[in-house]
């Protein structure tokens, strides 16, 4: 039986286009993975109760109530500088001058102990232990002062300027290190005139001041940088079907 034309098909007889992706999506073509991750999408679509810029995770995180609160593995930074710092002597980096800092950090030494002593002549043991707890606090502050400095650094781009924030932490973590020598060394000279079994600078206690600073930076942080707006959202639509739900009752 012979072919008629109507039987054979030649694609070059229809006219066709490059079917090509549009340059714009409308927002109207926007559907939600309801297939392939349907619970997944549902959350996906849930505005956020709180959000929080990226840095705030760097050094802080939220517990499982949703409240700021420290980084462990931060403490952890930062208690390594305080392992290597804890027992160095302050450094005087200019050598001409280097003899006389030195005599200069010695007399404050001096002075410090003794303005202790006339302090340890009624009740030395709180005393002691009051001089003891400034000196946690100040190593706790100088070893994350000097944690944040060194991350920072380590961020800086060599082909620009060190910032002015920077060079001003550089500044007090140089002043908090030499407090933190001055009153180390002081206590050392008079140890024996605390009444107490025991005058080292503690690990543990620096520690634990460590985290005290980075809890109430946590909160400031949140406080500053949170946004609630999801929160605030969803506090108020409850507030609005409970209303409703009295209304019904009372109806």
């Amino acid at each position: 039986m012979a072919n008629t034309t109507d039987d054979l098909f030649d694609p070059a007889d229809l006219e066709t286009t490059e079917l090509l992706p549009p340059e714009h999506t409308d927002e109207s073509a926007h559907r939600p993975d309801t297939i392939g991750d349907p619970e997944g999408s549902a959350v996906r679509e849930e505005t956020p109760a709180i959000s929080l810029p990226d840095f705030f995770y760097k050094k802080y995180h939220l517990d499982d109530r949703g409240n700021p609160t420290y980084n462990d593995s931060v403490v952890g930074f930062i208690m390594e500088v305080f392992d290597v710092k804890a027992e160095t002597s302050l450094v005087f980096n200019n050598k001409e001058t280097a003899e006389n800092d030195q005599t200069y950090y010695d007399q404050q030494v001096e002075m410090v102990v003794d303005g202790v002593m006339q302090l340890l002549e009624v009740d030395p043991q709180s005393t002691g232990i009051n001089i003891l707890s400034l000196s946690t606090r100040t190593w706790a502050e100088f070893s994350s002062i000097a944690w944040e400095y060194q991350d920072a650094l380590s961020t800086i781009d060599a082909s620009k300027e060190i910032p002015e924030w920077l060079i001003s932490r550089e500044e007090k973590m140089m002043q908090l290190g030499r407090k933190a020598r001055l009153l180390r060394d002081a206590i050392n000279c008079i140890d024996d005139k605390f009444g107490l079994r025991s005058t080292s600078l503690d690990r543990d206690r620096v520690q634990t001041e460590v985290e005290r600073r980075l809890q109430r930076l946590a909160e400031w942080t949140f406080n500053q940088h949170a946004n609630k707006s999801g929160k605030v959202a969803s506090t108020m639509n409850k507030a609005s079907i409970q209303h409703c739900e009295t209304v019904f009752a009372t109806a």
